[in-house]
């Protein structure tokens, strides 16, 4: 089954190249498609590669940026579902909680800060002065 977008008016027949990648978005492979729409195997890649280098992708921060919206958006509606009691609402919650968190990096951890004092400032020194030491006596006398 082919299915048009949705901004096309209804009644609309998808074109080909529509149809060509809905059939690989469906699992379809290049011979089956070509073998459906009566085309070699390498047209139908041709095809494929030149649609999906007309669409648009969002960049990077962009995309975090919806995708953070579409979850407040869910988060507030499976929110207000586990106050009424749907205790399903709640665990799905607790998921897109853990996703915005994700998206807005709390999922990589923060090393405790370890206390840089003088003493290890000293010892910090006294390595670098043995690697300069040692530089020293590799140079080659002129």
């Amino acid at each position: 089954m082919t299915q048009t977008p949705a901004n096309a008016p209804k009644g609309a027949k998808p074109s080909r190249v529509q149809r060509i990648l809905a059939a690989l978005i469906g699992g379809a492979g290049p011979d089956v498609i070509g073998a459906r729409e009566k085309l070699p195997a390498k047209r139908v890649e041709s095809l494929v590669r030149d649609a999906l280098a007309r669409r648009w992708v969002a960049p990077a921060t962009a995309f975090a940026k919806l995708q953070i919206a579409r979850l407040e958006s869910l988060s507030l509606l499976t929110l207000n579902r586990g106050q009424q009691g749907e205790l399903d609402a709640l665990d799905r919650a607790l998921k897109i909680l853990d996703r915005l968190d994700r998206y807005h990096g709390f999922h990589r951890a923060n090393p405790a800060l370890e206390p840089y004092g003088d003493e290890e400032r000293e010892r910090l020194i006294n390595k670098l002065n043995v690697i300069a030491a040692r530089l020293e006596d590799d140079k080659p006398a002129t």
